[in-house]
């Protein structure tokens, strides 16, 4: 190969390889923020997920395209979510740690994708790029660096001390396919913005935090420069438009000499420009996770020479990488692994692993003390819990755990659990030989998985293009059915065409067997004098719950409006006492109550419509909650 074709490819490799330390650093946040998202699903798990919520299985087959699978989907109760939940959650968190990173990673997209599909009604433009790049992450080594995987390389077994992966960016097919991925979500933002409040009046910031239901204090604050939004809206698009390019725009730099000024600072710009949203997003928006996982994609993206200035810096106030060495006991396997786990993840550079029986003076401290030992820069030996303490003061960003570490009564509480440890060595060997053993790692890319990324790659390029204005529902069956199987469908309309320019909250009023009248959504009422706050966003309670209520609001299909109404009625029924018959819940109305903004300063037009009437029992089917309706 010409020395031209290496030059060039080394080139091609800075714009679309990713470095080692990038991937480790995607992998630690799609981990937590899945495990996140569990979470706070798992606050109304059985209201959004089982037979006994608002969306049944025979009304979730009645709204959900064929080819949207769903494991959730095969049991309607209670106890099935939460196994699968579980499991995704175990899933989770070895993804974080590196630990069987691929099969972690698969497990975690497959009950990512079904957990989504069982109930769409919940899900934003952050379900979808957490899905997606769940899904890419297949076919990046993501355990490369940082991880369980990388520490127990076979080779370490007999050097700790061999050679490990230099970090050198990864180049393949799939790298090049992500790469795009992350950025479509942006250009294709942009392209369908076409509404005039993004094009003419460039009002679209303006009406984005001026929806109650979404604002936060800052947001709030924020609608009161209506001139100064005008130039974020302009600001938002043209990031939008331009932020991909400069990302990329290095490409264009390749074959000269004087490109890598030009990768670093357009990589830079772009990242920086990109990642500006964002952080406005955050501070002015309730939209959930959708700007961390924003945040997670472009992770990928940060190239080498930021870790480098990073790790030079570290090293200022550090000691220098190779000067403290960690001593373990030969006759230990769990031992060894241990070191080398903790290597991994905690120091600075390559730290040196040695037996301790190969120095006589660390050897008696060892059977001495019965514990490990890890020798400083000036070669003084620490033990115990002060050993792992002193890990995790070398590297900056763990200098906080360090400091919790030393505040009473965590040290006393870290020596008996290392004592602990230290008196059942054996045990711990066993556990490590089945559940943490040597196992090789592939990270050069494959003729196959080139293959199937180029493949996938076509598929959501594809996808994208014909979910544009004129070409929308005319997508060819051989994208949109692959697509949908792998949960990669995609349409990045956030805000597209144009912002909505109505903030709204529901009141949901019951009317008794009695002739009471009830307020069924707790945070609002249909009471005359009843003021709602400024915000709205607290009167849902969390996002989902804000998603849910305005699919009710909008959706074509009354499967939607009947499964909300037949979990009220049977929540409120099953609360009351079948002898309290007087108490039982007959009719509801479901009630949306709108306040359209506008930009000439004059106070919100409201208005009100029935979204559902539902009745719980046959003979209430011609009562009606409010007088006026009769």
């Amino acid at each position: 190969m010409s020395s031209g074709t290496t030059g060039w490819l080394e080139r091609l490799k800075l714009v679309f390889g990713f470095d080692p330390r990038s991937m480790a650093l995607f992998r630690v946040m799609l981990g937590l923020l899945i495990l996140a998202d569990l979470i706070l699903r798992s606050r109304h798990i059985s209201r959004y997920y089982t037979d006994q919520g608002v969306l049944p299985r025979d009304a979730w087959a009645d709204i959900t395209h064929r080819w949207s699978l769903s494991l959730h989907a095969a049991s309607g109760e209670l106890w099935w979510q939460i196994i699968l939940f579980l499991i995704a959650a175990v899933a989770a968190l070895a993804l974080t740690v590196g630990y069987r990173t691929r099969l972690a990673n698969f497990v975690s997209l497959v009950l990512l994708a079904s957990l989504m599909n069982r109930n769409g009604l919940l899900l934003q433009g952050g379900d979808q790029l957490l899905v997606v790049m769940c899904f890419w992450g297949l076919f990046l080594p993501l355990g490369m660096r940082f991880s369980i995987d990388a520490a127990l390389q076979p080779q370490l077994r007999d050097n700790p001390n061999a050679t490990r992966i230099r970090n050198e960016p990864y180049l393949s097919i799939a790298t090049v396919a992500v790469t795009f991925q992350v950025l479509y979500l942006y250009f294709f933002t942009a392209l369908l913005k076409t509404g005039s409040a993004w094009t003419k009046t460039f009002d679209a910031a303006f009406y984005a935090v001026s929806l109650q239901h979404f604002a936060t204090p800052v947001g709030e604050f924020a609608a009161g420069f209506p001139w100064l939004l005008k130039g974020a809206t302009f600001f938002v698009l043209a990031v939008e438009f331009v932020g991909p390019f400069l990302v990329l725009g290095a490409i264009l730099a390749i074959g000269h000499s004087k490109f890598d000024p030009i990768f670093k600072s357009t990589r830079l710009v772009g990242l920086a420009l990109l990642g500006s949203l964002h952080a406005a997003f955050i501070l002015m928006l309730h939209i959930g996770l959708f700007p961390l996982i924003d945040f997670m994609s472009l992770s990928l993206l940060i190239p080498g020479f930021v870790w480098a200035f990073i790790t030079r810096r570290g090293h200022e106030h550090t000691s220098p990488p190779d000067t403290l060495t960690l001593h373990y006991d030969v006759d230990c396997g769990f031992c060894l692994k241990m070191c080398l786990i903790l290597r991994e993840f905690l120091l600075p550079g390559h730290a040196k692993i040695k037996p301790a029986q190969h120095d006589p003076v660390i050897a008696q401290i060892l059977e001495r003390e019965n514990s490990w030992v890890v020798t400083d820069t000036d070669g003084r030996p620490h033990i115990h819990w002060d050993a792992m303490r002193l890990l995790f003061r070398q590297r900056i960003g763990w200098r906080p755990v360090y400091w919790l570490l030393s505040i009473p009564p965590l040290p006393w509480i870290g020596h008996k659990v290392y004592r602990a440890i230290a008196e059942n060595r054996d045990s711990a060997s066993r556990f490590s030989a089945y559940w943490l053993p040597w196992r090789k790692q592939t990270f050069s890319p494959t003729v196959l998985g080139s293959l199937f990324a180029l493949y996938w790659f076509y598929i959501v390029t594809a996808y994208n293009i014909w979910e544009m204005p004129g070409l929308r529902g005319q997508m060819p069956a051989h994208v949109e059915h692959p697509a949908r199987v792998a949960r990669i469908n995609q349409r990045w309309d956030m805000f597209a065409p144009y912002p909505l320019t109505t903030s709204s909250y529901p009141v949901v009023t019951g009317l008794l067997r009695n002739g009471k009248r009830v307020e069924l959504f707790e945070t609002t009422s249909s009471d005359p004098d009843w003021q709602p706050p400024s915000r709205f966003f607290s009167l849902y309670g969390d996002y989902r719950t804000r998603k849910y209520m305005g699919r009710v609001d909008s959706h074509s299909n009354n499967a939607v409006k009947s499964g909300y109404g037949s979990w009220v009625c049977r929540t409120w029924n099953t609360l009351e006492p079948p002898e309290h018959r007087e108490q039982q819940l007959g009719v509801l109305e479901v009630r949306f109550v709108k306040l359209r903004t506008n930009t000439s300063g004059a106070p919100k037009e409201r208005t009100e419509r029935m979204a559902w009437r539902h009745w719980c029992y046959p003979e209430f089917r011609n009562r009606r909650v409010f007088e006026e309706d009769a």
